[in-house]
């Protein structure tokens, strides 16, 4: 099993939404966050004062998913993240080793609890 987590701009959560379901993705969960990079910097004013603006809002997206799925998950989320007109350097997919997975409600453990 591995967690697969991306980052993602706000306005692509229904298009991840609906690709993970047609998947047939077990579930997502999403977090609301501020991303930064060197690219996104940009000079506001605010009251006469000049601020720097680095961070922007994204959302985190994770999904537990079986190991034979993995490559078609990634291939699939970084395909959405993809920003169309490129300059984007916030959007990012990674995936992490899951140990065990207990389902709360049933008390399945393992694969089955996906």
């Amino acid at each position: 099993m591995k967690l697969i987590t991306a980052v993602i701009r706000p306005e692509d959560l229904e298009t991840t939404r609906r690709a993970l379901a047609a998947f047939g993705a077990p579930g997502m969960t999403v977090t609301p966050l501020l991303s930064g990079s060197r690219w996104n910097r940009h000079l506001e004013v605010y009251r006469a004062e000049v601020l720097v603006a680095d961070l922007v809002p994204r959302l985190r997206i994770d999904v537990l998913a079986n190991d034979e799925d993995i490559p078609d998950l990634v291939g699939l989320l970084a395909r959405i993240g993809r920003p169309p007109h490129g300059g984007d350097d916030t959007g990012r997919v990674w995936i992490s080793a899951v140990e065990q997975v207990v389902r709360v409600r049933t008390g399945e453990h393992g694969e089955p609890a996906i």
